[in-house]
Order: structure tokens, then sequence, then C-alpha cells
């Protein structure tokens, strides 16, 4: 070795001033190589889900034809771990009054989404009810749901102690293990009240980061609640809150016995602190703190709780970007008065007025199901008209609380339909009549909250009523007025044995509802499968007193001027004209009168009589069609001679309007009506009355637009 070698060594190696940087850069020469080594380690996995993507989207590119006239075509993507669809389940408790607030969290959830979802509900009779109508006419693309009716489970928990605000209900979550399928390996259990500001995927991955061990995924408690161990039950610190939770229900019941494990927290503290407060997560907490290696901890930021002394603020600083799902963990939900709640209110009112036929939309496939949607047929005259019978209507059921024992077997609801222009009619029903009611409203979504504030903040008569089913019918763009839709989701839900078949702009007689009763009593109309006719007048004063009975009603009848007539008398004498109204006010008992063409009465009847049809829709023959068939099934008619209702004047409704404005509305529905007649000839093998002169006139119409293709504009 030569001099300069030497010196060379022993400038690098002997020199002390040099002995510490070259000692660091050796030390982060070592760092930077192990973090070279798992990066790549990174880069391959991803590179190997890079590779199974493009795999994919060529497959899919294949399929898709080239040539001019082709179209874009939604690719199918396979359910695989990794992928945009792998399926996400979802656990929730929906019993008792979950279902109003439910629909906000699921609109914000799936408006995030990318992934499929299949919901488990955990449900009671009423709800499962409202979640099967609700999700059967929402239509949402790859989402699937399950229910589970938990009623026969609820003794489990019935034995603890608890005072939370939800009752036992608030206690279910811990039947879970044994209530959803032995089929379900893993679910996120949420509360419903929440807004998600992020995909539910981000959750659903997270369950690839816990242990063998872990088998509950949460996010620490935002207040010192738990902090007083002398009053709380046990906690690990702060404790843990149980509004998203990620349950690995393989793992639980594979490695613990779940039901012995909840059940000895419980009796280890109950005697000493008498009830759960908290419900289910006071029974977890305690779980966990005898047993912290059970749980994984979640980021704040997938649950940030807005009670009454969070401490979310230190969760997301400054920055509303850091929130991914808001709990509304509060009583007082989203009144609650903290700070920056006026923000997060805000996000969750915006979904509260979303638009839910929106999410019928997606832009990418993971299943080969194909959801219904209506295309226009040019060539048919009255396809708007079809659509109605065509378009799934979302329809939410039992939006308030609703609670009827029936009175006995002769009991009657007023079945009624309307929108939300006609909300003042249904303050005044509630006035005279005091039973039941089912009443189904074609509203927005953005409606929703002021139908809510009207019932809760308004009507000193709605406020208190309990024996009021509101059902909601979502609005949808390509159909006109589903009168007849609507008057079949009232029908529906009625639940005593009979019905009162009325309009909503009609005001019944003072006590007419025990009436009613009387009279089924009297006659029992079922069996002998009678209707009752039930006399319809009319004023054309907008302010004037409702006559309390039938003598004051015929008082006003008989005085010059008379400001009460006969319904329709002069317009269109046809509709009621069979009730023989010169009979009615004599007549002291029930008597029988025929159908006549275009009868259209108001009726009570048994709840098993036909459905309407759902073909009219809009103004014109939608009553008139019930009753034809309610003639060819052999319905009799009796007109009870001591009850009325009286029709107020309002403004017109936009499809009335229409009718008389456009012969297409006209020539359209004596199309539907020939079209009626003849499904009902089929049907029934009985031939009624050929169809009126103006209906001949619009048919002819009708067949030379067809012949001669001309299109709708040039039509006056």
């Amino acid at each position: 070795m030569n001099m300069r070698s030497k010196n060379l060594l022993y400038c690098l190696f002997f020199r002390p001033w040099l002995g510490v940087p070259f000692g660091i850069g050796i030390a982060v020469s070592i760092v930077y190589y192990w973090w070279l080594l798992s990066r790549i380690s990174i880069l391959e996995s991803q590179n190997k889900v890079f590779k199974t993507q493009l795999r994919l989207s060529q497959s899919v590119m294949k399929q898709m034809s080239v040539d001019s006239v082709s179209q874009y075509e939604v690719p199918v993507i396979p359910d695989a771990v990794g992928t945009l669809c792998e399926t996400v389940h979802i656990a929730l408790v929906c019993m008792g009054k979950c279902t109003r607030q439910i629909t906000s969290m699921i609109k914000s959830l799936m408006h995030h989404r990318q992934n499929p979802i299949h919901f488990h509900f955990v449900v009671d009779t009423r709800s499962h009810t409202t979640i099967n109508k609700l999700f059967d006419t929402w239509d949402l693309p790859d989402v699937k749901y399950s229910c589970y009716n938990a009623e026969e489970h609820l003794t489990q928990v019935q034995w603890v102690p608890n005072s939370h605000y939800s009752g036992v209900y608030a206690l279910v979550k811990l039947l879970f293990p044994d209530i959803l399928p032995d089929t379900l390996s893993q679910a996120i259990v949420l509360d419903s009240d929440l807004t998600f500001l992020c995909d539910v995927a981000e959750l659903w991955a997270l369950f690839r980061n816990m242990t063998d061990e872990q088998f509950i995924g949460l996010v620490e408690n935002e207040s010192s609640w738990y902090l007083n161990n002398q009053k709380r039950w046990p906690a690990l610190g702060r404790g843990y809150n149980t509004g998203v939770m990620l349950l690995d229900l393989k793992k639980i019941r594979t490695t613990t016995d779940w039901t012995r494990l909840w059940h000895d927290a419980v009796r280890d503290n109950i005697g000493r602190l008498k009830q759960t407060t908290l419900a289910d997560q006071d029974v977890i907490n305690a779980i966990i703190k005898s047993q912290p290696r059970y749980v994984y901890n979640m980021s704040c930021q997938y649950n940030v709780q807005m009670s009454t002394h969070t401490l979310a603020k230190n969760c997301y600083g400054e920055d509303s970007n850091n929130v991914k799902i808001i709990h509304w963990n509060s009583p007082l939900k989203h009144d609650i008065n903290i700070r920056d709640a006026s923000f997060f209110r805000d996000i969750h009112r915006s979904y509260v007025n979303f638009d839910g036929n929106l999410l019928r939309e997606k832009l990418h496939r993971c299943s080969f199901i194909e959801h219904v949607t209506v295309k226009a047929n040019k060539s048919d005259l009255c396809s708007s008209f079809r659509a109605a019978q065509k378009v799934k209507l979302r329809t939410h059921l039992y939006y308030a609380d609703y609670s009827h024992t029936n009175a006995d077997s002769f009991d009657v609801t007023l079945a009624v339909q309307l929108s939300m222009d006609r909300l003042q009619f249904l303050d005044r029903l509630g006035h005279y009549w005091e039973g039941p009611l089912s009443v189904a409203i074609y509203i927005a979504d953005c409606e929703v909250e002021n139908l809510w504030r009207f019932i809760r903040d308004w009507s000193d008569t709605l406020r208190d009523r309990k024996n009021i089913g509101y059902h909601l019918v979502f609005k949808h763009d390509k159909v006109h007025y589903p009168v007849n839709y609507l008057r079949n989701v009232a029908l529906e839900n009625v639940n005593t044995p009979y019905v009162f078949l009325m309009d909503v702009d009609f005001v019944p007689m003072a006590g007419l509802y025990d009436h009613l009763r009387n009279a089924i009593q009297l006659i029992n109309p079922y069996p002998q499968k009678k209707c009752l006719v039930i006399a319809a007048f009319e004023t054309q004063r907008y302010r004037t007193s409702m006559p309390r009975n039938k003598a004051a009603l015929v008082s006003r009848l008989r005085a010059e001027p008379a400001d009460v007539q006969p319904f329709r008398a002069r317009v269109w004498p046809r509709g009621h004209r069979a009730t023989n109204y010169s009979r009615w006010i004599t007549a002291t008992a029930p008597y029988e009168v025929e159908w006549q063409s275009d009868y259209e009465p108001y009726l009570v009847v048994h709840r098993s009589v036909p459905k309407y049809d759902t073909r009219f829709s809009g103004f014109g023959w939608n009553k008139v069609s019930h009753s034809v068939e309610l003639r060819a099934q052999g319905y009799r008619l009796a007109v009870l001679p001591g009850a009325f209702v009286l029709h107020t004047p309002h403004a017109p409704s936009q499809d009335i309007t229409a009718f008389r404005a456009d012969p297409h509305y006209r020539i359209c529905l004596a199309l539907l009506k020939q079209e009626f007649m003849e499904d009902l000839r089929k049907k029934y093998n009985i031939t009624f009355e050929e169809p009126s002169k103006p209906d001949q006139v619009y048919l002819a119409e009708a067949k030379s637009m067809i012949y001669n293709q001309v299109p709708d504009q040039e039509v006056n």
C-alpha cells in the first residue's frame, strides 16, 4: 500500500472530527436502504392490483363493440377483495322511531359509496314494513338488503336495567352475533344518527388491519363521561363510542363465548351502578376494560361526536375536511347548540333535501341485474301516462309515529291522498274526523322538513294525533300526478276492517266517524259485498260554516239562493247522479241504488276492496275506473241517509288545467279508457256500455294521428 492510500485511510478513520458525521452517514444509509426495501414490497402489491384491474379493463374492452353504431356499456366488475365491486356489509338496528332519521343517513352514505352495499336491518314488525317498501321502491343499483325481526329476541336483553332514551332497542346490538346469519363474517355496525362525508369502503378496508385477537373496531369516546369512575361503567381511559363499529362476527363466534362475556360484564357491574345509561356502549366498554386485546382503535375522523360536552374539536382542529363521519349522539340530535354544530347541521340538511332519485344512477356496474328504466316510446301518444305504471315511486310508509287499536270489528279508517299544496286541507280534516287516517302525500325530498315542521310546530290538530299514518311518495319527473298509486298506498296501509275512500278537499259532517261505525254494525256490508255510499255536496263559498247535521244541510239546500248543492251537479252530473239526491233528502233508512256510467261515489267498504288502476294518472277517470271494477266484481251499493261530506272550492290542479286545454290529454284519456274496458272484459267476461260520444270523437282523432303519424305538437 503506497503512502497516499495510507494518508486517505488515516483521514477517514483516525481523525476524531470525521468520525461522527461518517457514523451518521452510515446509519442514514442503512435506514434509507430499509425504507427502499419496504417501498419495493408495497409497490409490488400495488402492481399486482393494477395488473388485475388492467386485465379486467382489457377483458371489458374486448367485449365492447367497436362498430359505429355501438354504444358505451357500463363495465361489469367482479366481486373480489380490493376491487370496486367487493360487497360492503352494513348492519343497523332500525326499531321504534328509527325510520324517520335513517333516510338522510342512507342518502349521505350512498352519495359517497362506490362499492355494492348489503344492508342488514334488525327490525320490529312496523319498521320491517317501512324498510321493505322503501328499498323495494327506491331501486338503488348494487344494493341488497335483508331484514331480521328481533321482537322475539328482546327478552334476551330486557332483564338489563337501562335508562337510555331509546329504551330496550338500544341494547339490541349486543345480540348481533345471534341475530345476524352465520354466513355473515364481518359487518360495519352503524347507528342511524350519522352523516357520512366519506366512502364507507374506507371503514371496510380497516378490517384487514385487525390482529387475530381483535374483533371489534371503535373510536374513542370524545367526552369525559367515563372518567367519573364512581358513577360510570368501567372503561379504558375515556372509553369508546359504539355509534360506528367494526364487528368481526366470525372471530366472535369462534374465539369467544360472546353471550357469557357480556352477561358477566353486566352482572359484575349492575349491583354497583344499578342500570346502564348508554345501553350497549356501557356493556361493551366494560368488556374492553377487562379484555383490551379485543379492541382495534379507529381514527377519530370516523366518529366525530356532536354531544353536549364533546371534545371532537381536538380531532379535526380547524380543518373540517378531517371529518369523515358526523355522529349526532346527543338526545337533542340535530338541534344541539355547540361549536361548529351549525356548519355540520347544514351538511345534514343538504342530505335531507337531496333528491334520492339521483342515487339510482351509478358509473359502474357490479351485477347483471337490469334495473327498471322508463324509455319514452315516440310512437306511443300516451307514453307519459303509461309511465305511471312502470316507474317505481320511492315510498316511505309511516313517516311519523303511528298507533291505533281497533275499537271493534266495525272500525273504519279514512284514506286520502294529497300534494303539499293541499296540506291545509289535511289540517282541517283532522278537526272533523276523530278516527284513524291513512294519508299518502306526494312530496319532494326538499319538502319533507316543511311537512314535519307543519305537523310538529304549526298544526294544533295534527301535532298530538298518533292515529294518522303519514306515507310519503316521492316525486318523479317522468309521470303525471300519480293519483291512483297514492290512493293504493293509503288503502294498503289501512289497519281497520273498513276504509272510507274520500278526497282530502271534502269536509266530513260532525261525528261522521261514529256514525259510520254504527252504520257498518247495522248493515254488516262485508258478507253482502256491499259498498256504503256517502252523499257528496259542494259549496262555491270559500268561507262558509260546515252544516252540523242533515237537517242543517237540507235547510241550506232549500234556501234561496242555495249556497249548497249536490256535488258537480252542473259540470259533471253523471258523476254522482246515481246517488238520487231527491230521495236522500227524505230518506230515513239506507237504500240501494244501481251502478251507472261514470258514477264515482265516495264509499265505505271492506279493506279487501280491489286496488285502483294506476294507468290513470293526473285528471280524469281515476275514480270511475275503480267504480267500474267494483261493479264488474258484483259489489252492490247502499246509500246512507244520514251521512254526508261537503266539498269546498280551491284553485284547479295542474292536471285539470291540462285536461281542459290540451286535446292530447283528452285523447290519451279516451285511449286508456278503451284499453281498461277491454282488459276488464277479458278479466271478468263482462261487457258494459259503449264509449260516450265525446270519447268516440277522441278515439277517432287518436286513430287518425296514429295512422298519419302526426307529431304531437301539430294537433290543436
